[in-house]
Parts: structure tokens; C-alpha cells; sequence
């Protein structure tokens, strides 16, 4: 399968898509900004909301969920009012968010990364429905991609230098997470895992950055089923949308590419669409 152009946005590392209220919405890392797209009509608008926007998520009061460099804010969309959830103290560690979704139960959990390349720095929180913020997981390089079982009790996530796609356990009363192991292998040849999304099947559908493509892995045995090809290098994740969630929505990022390979795929940093023939699972809100 093969993914076509859907915005040409450019940007330095667009992540984070998420379908929701008929539109397409997505994160410019870097360029801390909350976007969203029309597919429709190919309008696009744009909230700057910090120096960093690692990931969004829905609520259910209709606003969105937004972890920057150290905090997580609520933000109105409409009128641009945000108002601080919490704020970590990462201590001497040059450490920011990175990616971040909601579990079925309504839980927020995000991950962090080095902002110097510390290997093992980071770590994975869930943030409960009161703030509370809770350090599920140590020793994370580069957390990111994230995908929950049906049912709540089987956590899909990747740290992304790991090479892997891990599944841990989940106490669905309390949100922690247990027995970690790898559940895909992925060859560095055919690219670093990224983001994450599950389809109706719960297969995984994984952006691979440096891979040209997606490929998608059976959530039982781990198999490749699938590969969609992506016309640019670094893919960092993806989602469903459209009417009836069968398309496969992917963005992609223009960082660390030199001139001849943005030459060669000039269009990386946008966001590309394939209709994938399977539906996917709608994003769930924080509660």
C-alpha cells in the first residue's frame, strides 16, 4: 500500500494525530503548536501554545489536553484559555514530554525523553483523573508509541531505542502497569519504531522513523501483516480517521534530514492518508 499527500504542512516534526470531531488534529513539536486540519477543505488552523507540544488528547468537557515541555494544561480550543493541570520537576535532567494518549478508562499517560540524548533519563507517567501524577515506568530513553487492548488490560508501548514493541499488563482499578516484555522485534534496517495506533482487529499499526513506511503487526502473534510506503523518511506516527475510521492518517517529520534527502522527498514533514481497509479505534478522552 502506498500513502498519499494529504497536507503539506513541512513541518519540523509534526506527531501526534489524533481524529476527533470530524477533523484532523496533530502537534508541531518543536514549533509548539496544537493544529487542526480539514481534510475536506485542506483549511488549517493553529494554536502556539509553548516552546514544546509533545502530545493532545480530547477531553470530555471538550477541551484538550496538552503536555509541553513539563506541564500538562487544559486548553478551550476556541478561546485559546488554558489552565495549568500539573508541572513536573525533572531536576538537573534536560528532559521534555513526548508522546501521550488516553487508556479506555479515561487515564492519561505520556512519556518523557532527553533533550541531550541521556540514554535511560526518561520515564512514563499516567496521569489520573485528578492530576495526580504517578511514574509507572523507569530508565525510558525515548518514550512513544502507545496502544491499550479492547478491554483495558494489556498495554502496547515502545521506547523507541529499544528496537521493540513491548506489551505490559494493566491493573485496570489502579492504572499500573506490569510484566514487561517484548512483544515485536524490528529490525534497525527497516527503520525505529514511533508512534502507535490500533485497528478494530487490534492489530498495530507502527510509524518507522528513518523506514519510509508503516507496518502494521498482528496483536496476537507480533507478524507483520501489512507495510504502507510513506513518501518521506522520518514517520512518527499515525492514526484512523475519516467517516467511518478506514483511512490511515500519517505524519512525518524533516528533522535530522540533510538537503539532498529533503530534495528527494520534499514533501517530509506533511501529512499523507491511505485507505488501509480495516476501521480503526476512536481516541478516547480524558476524563
Amino acid at each position: 500500500m502506498k500513502a498519499e499527500l494529504v497536507y503539506d504542512a513541512k513541518a519540523e516534526l509534526a506527531e501526534g494525530p489524533i481524529w476527533y470531531a470530524n477533523r484532523l488534529w496533530w502537534v508541531s513539536i518543536l514549533s509548539g503548536q496544537l493544529h487542526c486540519l480539514d481534510v475536506s477543505t485542506g483549511i488549517n488552523q493553529t494554536r502556539v501554545l509553548g516552546d514544546f507540544v509533545g502530545a493532545a488528547a480530547p477531553t470530555q468537557d471538550g477541551r484538550w489536553l496538552v503536555a509541553r515541555r513539563d506541564d500538562i494544561i487544559a486548553l478551550d480550543w476556541n478561546s485559546g484559555k488554558s489552565e495549568l493541570l500539573c508541572k513536573l520537576d525533572f531536576g538537573p535532567r534536560n528532559l521534555r514530554f513526548n508522546d501521550g494518549k488516553c487508556d479506555p478508562t479515561g487515564r492519561f499517560y505520556v512519556g518523557t525523553l532527553s533533550l541531550d540524548g541521556e540514554a535511560n533519563a526518561g520515564a512514563f507517567y499516567r496521569v489520573d483523573r485528578d492530576g495526580c501524577v504517578t511514574e509507572v515506568l523507569s530508565r525510558v530513553t525515548i518514550s512513544n508509541g502507545l496502544a491499550w487492548s479492547a478491554d483495558a488490560t494489556r498495554l502496547y508501548y515502545i521506547d523507541s531505542p529499544t528496537q521493540r514493541v513491548d506489551l505490559l499488563d494493566v491493573d485496570i482499578p489502579s492504572g499500573n502497569v506490569s510484566n514487561r516484555r517484548p512483544f515485536v522485534e524490528i529490525p534497525s534496517a527497516q527503520g525505529t519504531p514511533d508512534g502507535m495506533a490500533m485497528d478494530v482487529d487490534g492489530n498495530l499499526w507502527v510509524a518507522l522513523w528513518g523506514g519510509h513506511a508503516v507496518h502494521c503487526y498482528d496483536g496476537r502473534s507480533g507478524m507483520q501483516l501489512h507495510r504502507v510506503e510513506v513518501p518521506a523518511a522520518q514517520v512518527t506516527s499515525c492514526c484512523f480517521g475519516g467517516a467511518d475510521l478506514d483511512r490511515l492518517y500519517i505524519t512525518t517529520a524533516k528533522e535530522g534530514l540533510d538537503q539532498a534527502a529533503i530534495e528527494k522527498h520534499p514533501h517530509s514533514g506533511s501529512l499523507f492518508r491511505c485507505d488501509v481497509g480495516v476501521r480503526g479505534v476512536p481516541p478516547d478522552p480524558f476524563h
